[in-house]
């Protein structure tokens, strides 16, 4: 290889030799390390090492080939400091980001050095590579060298080490600040939310979603979890609350908190309970999982464990699925449904829990309450969520509406008659007591949660023609009108405008069927 003359200067100190002293120190390659993520020991393997990972089940490494841009020394003091950190100290996901980040500045800086191993990484390589990178990227390069500091590894030149001490670390854009750039990270609004989980109804009763995927994606609108939460629920955290019948009442669920220093994910879960919908819809899928075994799933069971096998065929897996590749093998399915234009990269995990505490917020909700419903344990993140005016609110609304023009239809049921319905028994009848007669049917198994109100947002729900639907109207009504009268704001007031939207549809169409009915009666008589 032929060395250009110049070369060295771009990055004078590259050269440099290591500290022999501080080298010895850390030179001896443990046999095995503890994983936090995995709760158990590592065997060490510099070339192909497999490390348990809370996000994605686990994690590659391989270090000779990730540092080999290094000189010898240099690429001992880096996997030493590396192991250390993956030695009960970080999780195997922060330790993988810095070996990739460490791998790519070094190829970096040996390409601009005409190939040549890197000894000691000076300030001035820091400073130029950093100069090139988003704010993400720098923070971690420098997490990861600071470590190597806190191990007194060395690699690194002095007046880098008083540049990572003392120098603060650029801002990275604020999530407005993306939002106001990038219009595919701006939360959806209530109206497309609505828009996919009608498609999404629609996706699975047609039986081209299994329960399996059904409940993801409900998991990922409704509830905004991550799929690396999801990857890591097992049948066990789920209880089921079924009455003396054995129809599901609700689902409490006790979630793995991700992201946690210092701690596995499933040490440390809190409890929800799940939506009316998701209550259904994770019923359905013990229903599913059940069918196949041949009985209850084993509650240490990955609640993601059906695989396709050969054909129309199921297999199981006490393990889990990659949740991500399953939500990404089948958002095209739900964008080509949708009324308008969308892409399957419109719909990722980030914005959906954007969504979620964006509306929670303009509801009202405290710090404290977004943190819980985005199922995390800090607030820090969360200030742009409250600290929004009113202004910037109705203005962000305004924005939406002139990107995203959406005709959402609230009601997704049917009209019937009461003898036309699936089901004829009472056990299937949606009523409520302030109620003169059932409002209609559920065409499968009813899960009474939040009947009647709920139903008719469902595509299940069998309205009856003859159904005391101006009942529920002026129900919906006089709970608006009490909530303007106690001086509550617009949002609690429409708190329930979209099921109000899906009453009238039905009254609508039950008018223009008798309507058209009438009509026809009519042409019949004067033809008569």
């Amino acid at each position: 290889m032929r060395f250009l003359a110049n070369d060295t200067l771009k990055f004078p100190g590259y050269q440099k030799p290591l500290d022999p002293e501080r080298l010895r120190r850390i030179a001896d390659v443990p046999l095995r390390v503890y994983s936090i993520d995995g709760k158990t020991f590592v065997q060490v393997d510099l070339d192909s090492m497999s490390v348990p990972s809370d996000e994605v089940g686990s994690v590659g490494m391989d270090f000779r080939k990730s540092f080999a841009c290094f000189s010898q020394e240099t690429r001992l003091a880096l996997t030493a400091s590396l192991l250390d950190a993956l030695d009960g100290k970080r999780k195997s996901s922060t330790v993988r980001r810095w070996l990739g980040e460490l791998s790519l500045f070094g190829r970096t800086i040996s390409s601009e050095l005409s190939g040549r191993r890197i000894s000691t990484i000076t300030q001035k390589m820091y400073v130029w590579y950093t100069s090139q990178k988003q704010a993400s990227q720098i923070k971690l390069l420098r997490s990861a060298l600071l470590h190597m500091i806190d191990i007194d590894a060395p690699g690194l030149e002095n007046e880098l080490v008083d540049h990572l001490k003392h120098v603060a670390p650029p801002k990275p854009r604020s999530t407005i600040e993306i939002q106001n750039s990038e219009p595919t990270e701006r939360p959806f609004s209530m109206r497309e939310v609505q828009s996919m989980l009608s498609v999404l109804s629609q996706l699975y009763l047609s039986g081209k979603f299994d329960p399996q995927t059904h409940l993801a994606w409900r998991l990922l609108i409704s509830e905004a979890m991550r799929p690396s939460q999801m990857r890591l629920l097992k049948f066990g955290d789920f209880k089921l609350v079924r009455d003396e019948q054995g129809r599901l009442q609700s689902v409490l669920v006790n979630v793995p908190m991700v992201k946690q220093a210092g701690t596995s994910a499933r040490d440390y879960t809190t409890a929800h309970r799940l939506s009316s919908a998701l209550a259904v819809a994770i019923g359905d899928h013990f229903d599913f999982v059940s069918s196949i075994l041949g009985n209850p799933p084993p509650s240490d069971w990955s609640l993601f464990s059906v695989r396709k096998g050969y054909g129309s065929a199921y297999e199981l897996e006490a393990k889990s699925l990659n949740v991500s590749n399953l939500i990404k093998s089948s958002r095209k399915d739900l964008a080509d449904q949708m009324s308008r234009g969308y892409s399957p990269d419109d719909f990722f995990a980030r914005r959906f829990k954007h969504t979620k505490l964006t509306h929670l917020s303009q509801k009202g909700a405290s710090k404290e309450m977004l943190a819980y419903a985005g199922f995390q344990t800090s607030t820090i993140s969360l200030g742009h969520y409250v600290n929004l005016t009113d202004e910037a609110f109705e203005l962000y609304e305004e924005q939406l509406e002139s990107a995203h023009t959406l005709i959402a239809d609230a009601f997704s049921g049917k009209i019937v008659s009461k003898d036309q319905s699936t089901y004829r028994d009472v056990e299937h009848e949606i009523s409520d007591l302030r109620l003169d007669a059932p409002v209609g049917a559920c065409g499968r198994e009813p899960c009474e949660a939040l009947a009647c109100l709920a139903c008719y947002g469902c595509p299940r729900f069998e309205a009856f023609d003859d159904g005391p639907h101006r009942q529920v109207e002026a129900l919906l009504v006089e709970e608006q009108t009490r909530a303007r009268t106690a001086g509550l704001n617009e949002s609690a007031v429409n708190l329930r405008s979209n099921i109000l939207v899906a009453v009238r549809t039905v009254i609508k169409l039950i008018d223009e069927k008798a309507k058209n009915a009438a009509d026809k009666n009519s042409a019949c008589a004067s033809k008569n």
